[in-house]
């Protein structure tokens, strides 16, 4: 996927979950946070492609020892990245979770973990898929029922409907809290 679908698909699901579990107004400020960090988080496994955004707004270009869909398109990539990110995060204040109980802090730590993941969730259902067993197991997955090519029509179908379903559950959303609010 194309970076603007990964961050239109993983925002929207994010926010879909947010709704299904009821926890969308309880914080809207944290909401707002663990909805923009996703949309971040899905765009940095591709700082390993020397075109993707991520690389070039980068002061290191990581396409130069990274080959794309490498280590950072793996299950292993991602843990390494989430506890280095905790780490640093805990440097600076601490991250305590807690189940649906969200702060300003936890919920940009969580949006970026979660960004990441559903990046490559999402490229797992493309042509190329992921692999994400690397460097233990060689074989990419790809999606079994429907695969899409990146930049193709079924891709930019996915985003558009993404879109629209942001579009709605955010208009369902400001609703509940102006209906709150009177």
């Amino acid at each position: 996927m194309l970076i603007k679908s990964h961050r239109l698909c993983s925002i929207a699901i994010v926010e879909a979950g947010l709704i299904v579990t009821n926890v969308y107004l309880k914080s809207p400020v944290s909401d707002v946070l663990l909805l923009l960090a996703t949309g971040v988080g899905a765009g940095l496994p591709d700082i390993d492609h020397y075109n993707s955004t991520v690389s070039r707004k980068s002061p290191i270009n990581f396409s130069l020892f990274l080959r794309h869909r490498g280590i950072t398109h793996t299950l292993l990539g991602w843990l390494i990245f989430t506890g280095v990110l905790y780490f640093l995060m805990n440097l600076v204040l601490p991250i305590q979770l807690r189940p649906f109980k969200f702060d300003p802090w936890n919920s940009v730590w969580l949006g970026l973990i979660m960004g990441y993941f559903l990046h490559l969730l999402e490229d797992s259902f493309s042509t190329q898929g992921v692999n994400w067993l690397m460097p233990f197991h060689k074989a990419n997955t790809r999606g079994r029922f429907f695969r899409y090519k990146v930049g193709g029509s079924f891709e930019k179908m996915l985003a558009f409907i993404a879109f629209v379903l942001i579009l709605a559950m955010t208009a369902y959303a400001l609703g509940n809290i102006l209906v709150l609010n009177i």
